[in-house]
């Protein structure tokens, strides 16, 4: 039992390492002001190649059929948008098709 407790917390802290390194990759994008027009985000881009960001969530390696952009809880847009905000990438706008590893149904 104590084996099977230690695997747990081991799993539990990869996590933890991975929620807590989000937030400065979020923070380091500058806020655009209020009304201000949101730049795409790019692939190329140096946060969006932190989490395998891709455009079409098609060509995503890793990506479970039909996740995207679209349906991940860190996402925001109005109606049937083709791009929103994402909390990961403060000051951008993303592709609702697009993808990345940080994606997160919940």
């Amino acid at each position: 039992m104590a084996h099977r407790i230690n695997l747990a917390r081991r799993g539990l802290l990869r996590r933890l390492g991975l929620v807590l390194s989000l937030p400065p990759l979020a923070l380091s994008q500058a806020r655009p002001a209020r009304g201000a027009q949101l730049e795409q985000l790019s692939e190329s881009d140096s946060s969006a190649q932190a989490l395998q960001y891709v455009n079409d969530a098609s060509r995503a390696k890793g990506a479970d059929a039909g996740a995207n952009c679209a349906n991940c809880s860190l996402y925001a847009a109005t109606g049937d948008a083709t791009q929103g905000t994402c909390q990961l990438f403060a000051g951008k706008l993303v592709k609702a098709a697009g993808w990345c590893r940080a994606w997160s149904g919940l």
